[in-house]
């Protein structure tokens, strides 16, 4: 399991991997996927899909303030962290 910490418009994995949020629905990583939030699902360009349930998602990741454990936790939006949250993230 990957694990993230969230730095403002910037998230960076533990496997040095990184996430930009270009706007409120949509965010780049390193490796060239874009991820794009639909209301609580997010859908990456490399056929990922994430739905987010408070601070869990599907893909197994929590969110916990400023850190994730795995990807899908990254684009929760559970009211307390999303624009505080995505550094708001």
């Amino acid at each position: 399991m990957s694990f993230w910490q969230i730095l403002g418009r910037f998230a960076v994995c533990d496997t040095g991997e990184t996430l930009q949020k270009v706007s409120d629905t949509t965010s780049v990583s390193s490796d060239g996927t874009t991820y794009t939030k639909m209301g609580s699902t997010t859908v990456g360009s490399d056929g990922s899909v994430f739905t987010q349930m408070g601070s869990f998602s599907t893909d197994g990741s929590t969110r916990m303030g400023s850190t994730a454990t795995g990807i899908g936790a990254v684009f929760n939006d559970d009211g307390m962290s999303k624009k505080s949250r995505y550094g708001d993230f």
